[in-house]
C-alpha cells in the first residue's frame, strides 16, 4: 500500500529537486516507509512506500526488470501473487524478491493490459517501457485505490492523490463549478468529474495506453458488474451457499497474507461480522476495533462485543466525541476534494487508533452492494406501484408539491415521488435528485439552472440498467456511483492518512460477480435484505448479530446541530463576514436550512454539512499557501522508516 506520481512528456531537466521533494513530502502518509524516484527522457516516477509484503529493501520502488528496459510503480496488494508466483517461476521467470510488485511487473513485462484479468487484488499503477516509449496506467476492477491526473500542454502528470497534482509549482485551481453542483446534491463528487478544471480521475476497471513522448489519456474499460436479469428463482440452496461460504473463506484467507500484523474491523453487522468469523479461524486471530457512539440509536458496541466473544477476538472500542471544525477542517485536507459522508468522521477515528495496534485491517465493505443491503432498496421495492401511475397524475401531483411550503417534507417526498422515467428508485434516499426544493434553495443562480430533476451522472447510469428489475438496477448504479465515489473513497483516504491498509473480502471479485448472478428473490424478501450473508451468518455468527437490524456506520449530525456551539458555528462559517462575497451556496438559503432544522421542521443535517465541507474545502485547497506550508524546504524530511532507502 502506497503513494504513487508520475509525469510523462515533460524532459528529465523541467523538473527541479525542490519540486520532487514535495511531491514525495505532500504523500508521505501513504507510504512512511520508503520513498523512491527515477526518471528520463520525458519520463518520471514516484514512490512512497508503506511496506507491507517484503519488508526488506527488494521491495523498493520504482521497480525495474534487470535490463533497466521495464519499470513501476505500484499502489495496492496483489492477493493471489504467491499463485501468480508459482505460475511464471514455471515458465522460468526468476525472481528477485518476495514482494507482489516484481510479480505483477514481471506479468505486465509478458501480458501487457491483459495481465489485468489475472490480478485479484486492489491497485492503481504505471507501468513504463522505454524500448516502445508507451506507459500503461490502470486501476483495480471496483476502484478501491485511486489515481488522479492533469493533461494540459503536452505533459501527463497522475499522483495517488489531488494533492500530488497541486503540489507541482505550476498547477492551476480553478473550481468546476458543475462538481459543485454534484457535490451538493450527492455528497461526493463522481469519478467521471473533479472539483477542478482540468484535473480527472481513471475510472474503476479502466486502463490507459499512451506514448511517453506524445502522452494522451485513452482509455478503455476491462472490466464491469454484469448483474444478470430477474430469474425469478427462490433462495440460494444449500449447496450454493456452500459454494459461497468457501469463496468467501479464500478471500479472507489470501488477504491475510501480511509480513506486518493484521487486525479486523468490526461492528454490529453480519458482513463485518463473517469476515471476522473466518479470519478468526487462522493461525493469529486478529485483534478486533469498534467505534461507539454516546447516541443509543447509532451504537452497535453491544452487538460487535457479542459477536467478538463468540469467535474468541479480542476487542477494542473507540467512543466518537462530537465533531468540531477542526475535525471538519481535517478530514476537508485529507480528502483533497469535497467529501460529505459524515461517517467519515468515526472512520478516520477507528482508522488513526488502529495504526497504533497493526498496519492491516480487514473490513466489511461491499456486502450491501452485492447482496441488496441498504434499506432503501427494500423501500424503493415497497413503493414501487408510484412508477406505474400515469404521467399525466405524475405533472399534477408535481404542480401540487409547487404550491406547498418551500421546505415542507411532503413537498419533498412529492417531488421524488412524480420523478419522471421511473427515476424514483435512483434517488430514493435523495441523493441525486436536483428537483428538491432544500438543494435548491442554497445554489447559487447559475447552478441553480443547471439543475434539472436528477443528476446527469445518474440520469445516464440508472438508463443503462433499463432492462434490470429495480434491485438490481439500484446495485448497478451503486457499483458505477456509490460505492467507488463514496464508501471506497472514504476508506482509502481516512486509513491511508493514518498510514493503515484496509482490505474487503466482500469486494473479491469473485464474490461480487457470484453474487451478481442471483436473483433479487434470492437476495431480499420484502423485510431484509443481504438473505445468503443472513443463512450463513445464522450458521457461523451468534443469534443476536444474524439477526440484528441493519443499521449502517451512521453519525447523528443532525443531533449535534441542534446544539449552541453547533449552531453558532454554523452560522459564522456558512453565514458570516469570512462567507460574504462566496458564489458556491446561497447564504440567505443556509440560514433558513438551519432555522427549521432547529425547529424540528425537517432533518436539513445533511445539506448543512455539505455546505460546511465545501467552506472548509475551500479554505483549505484553493490557497496555495496552504501547499506550501506543507511543502516547506527542498529536502526530503528525515526517513525513519522500518525499510532502509536505497542507495
Amino acid at each position: 500500500m502506497c503513494g504513487i506520481f508520475g509525469e510523462f512528456g515533460s524532459p528529465q531537466s523541467s523538473t527541479n529537486s525542490d519540486t520532487y521533494a514535495g511531491l514525495l513530502n505532500v504523500l508521505e502518509h501513504r507510504g512512511p516507509d520508503d520513498y523512491g524516484l527515477e526518471s528520463g527522457n520525458n519520463w518520471m516516477l514516484g514512490f512512497r512506500r508503506l511496506a507491507i509484503i517484503d519488508l526488506s529493501p527488494a521491495g523498493h520502488q520504482p521497480m525495474s526488470t534487470p535490463d533497466g528496459r521495464h519499470w513501476l510503480v505500484f499502489n495496492g496488494e496483489i492477493y493471489n501473487y504467491l499463485e501468480l508466483r508459482r505460475s511464471l517461476e514455471q515458465d522460468g521467470v526468476t525472481f528477485r524478491s518476495g514482494s507482489d510488485t516484481e510479480v505483477l511487473l514481471q506479468l505486465l513485462v509478458r501480458h501487457g493490459p491483459a495481465a489485468l484479468q489475472r490480478l485479484n487484488g486492489m491497485f492503481a499503477f504505471a507501468f513504463v517501457d522505454l524500448t516502445k516509449r508507451t506507459f500503461l496506467l490502470a486501476r483495480d476492477r471496483l476502484g478501491v485505490k485511486p489515481l488522479y491526473w492533469y493533461n494540459q500542454r503536452g505533459k501527463l502528470r497522475f499522483a495517488s492523490e489531488l494533492k500530488g497534482l497541486l503540489a507541482w509549482p505550476d498547477a492551476p485551481r480553478t473550481i468546476n463549478r458543475k462538481a459543485v453542483l454534484e457535490f451538493l446534491s450527492l455528497g461526493y463528487i463522481p469519478a467521471n468529474s473533479c472539483i477542478l478544471e482540468g484535473y480527472g480521475k481513471l475510472e474503476a476497471g479502466t486502463y490507459a495506453e499512451g506514448s511517453l513522448d506524445r502522452p494522451a489519456l485513452n482509455t478503455t474499460r476491462y472490466w464491469s458488474v454484469d448483474i444478470s436479469p430477474d430469474s425469478g428463482s427462490g433462495p440460494v440452496t444449500t449447496e450454493r451457499l456452500s459454494e459461497f461460504q468457501d469463496l468467501l473463506a479464500d478471500a479472507v484467507k489470501i488477504r491475510l497474507r501480511s509480513d506486518v500484523p493484521v487486525g479486523i474491523f468490526l461492528s454490529g453487522g453480519i458482513d463485518s461480522g463473517l469476515v471476522a468469523s473466518f479470519a478468526a479461524e487462522s493461525a493469529a486471530p486478529p485483534l478486533a476495533l469498534t467505534v461507539g457512539f454516546a447516541e443509543e440509536s447509532f451504537d452497535e458496541t453491544s452487538i460487535a462485543k457479542e459477536t467478538a466473544a463468540h469467535l474468541g477476538l479480542k476487542l477494542k472500542v473507540l467512543q466518537q466525541r462530537a465533531a468540531s471544525i477542526d475535525d471538519i477542517d481535517r478530514l476537508s485536507w485529507t480528502f483533497d476534494e469535497p467529501f460529505g459522508d459524515a461517517s467519515a468522521l468515526p472512520t478516520m477515528l477507528l482508522c488513526s487508533a488502529a495504526s497504533e495496534h497493526a498496519t492491516v485491517f480487514l473490513s466489511g465493505d461491499g456486502g450491501d452492494e452485492a447482496f441488496g443491503g441498504y434499506r432503501r432498496y427494500l423501500e424503493a421495492a415497497r413503493h414501487c406501484w408510484i412508477s406505474k401511475v400515469p404521467s399525466a397524475a405524475k405533472m399534477v401531483g408535481y404542480a401540487l408539491s409547487r404550491v406547498m411550503p418551500l421546505h415542507s417534507g411532503l413537498r419533498y417526498r412529492l417531488a421524488k415521488a412524480t420523478l419522471p422515467h421511473d427515476q424514483m428508485a435512483a434517488v430514493f434516499d435523495g441523493q441525486g435528485m436536483t428537483r428538491d426544493p432544500a438543494l435548491r434553495s442554497i445554489l447559487p443562480r447559475d447552478l441553480l439552472a443547471q439543475a434539472g430533476d436528477v443528476l446527469d451522472s445518474v440520469h445516464v447510469n440508472w438508463e443503462n440498467g433499463s432492462r434490470l428489475d429495480s434491485l438490481s438496477r439500484q446495485r448497478a448504479l451503486d457499483y458505477r456511483l456509490y460505492l467507488p465515489d463514496d464508501v471506497l473513497v472514504k476508506v482509502d483516504r481516512a486509513s491511508m492518512a493514518s498510514s493503515i491498509e484496509v482490505r474487503s473480502p466482500l469486494l473479491d471479485y469473485r464474490v461480487v460477480e457470484w453474487a451478481a448472478t442471483l436473483s433479487p428473490a434470492a437476495l431480499a424478501n420484502g423485510e431484509e435484505g443481504k438473505l445468503p450473508l443472513r443463512q450463513l451468518a445464522r450458521l457461523r455468527l451468534p443469534a443476536k448479530t444474524a439477526h440484528a437490524r441493519k443499521s449502517g456506520f451512521g453519525v447523528p449530525i443532525g443531533a449535534w446541530m441542534r446544539q449552541p456551539q453547533w449552531r453558532s458555528m454554523i452560522t459564522d462559517r456558512l453565514m458570516g463576514d469570512a462567507s460574504r462575497g462566496c458564489d458556491l451556496w446561497d447564504a440567505a438559503g443556509a440560514s433558513r436550512l438551519l432555522d427549521l432544522h432547529n425547529r424540528g421542521r425537517r432533518d436539513f443535517s445533511e445539506y448543512l454539512w455539505r455546505l460546511l465541507v465545501l467552506d472548509s474545502w475551500k479554505r483549505q485547497h484553493l490557497d496555495e499557501n496552504s501547499y506550501q506550508h506543507q511543502l516547506k524546504g527542498s529536502a526530503l524530511r528525515p526517513n525513519t522508516s522500518r525499510v532502509a532507502v536505497r542507495a
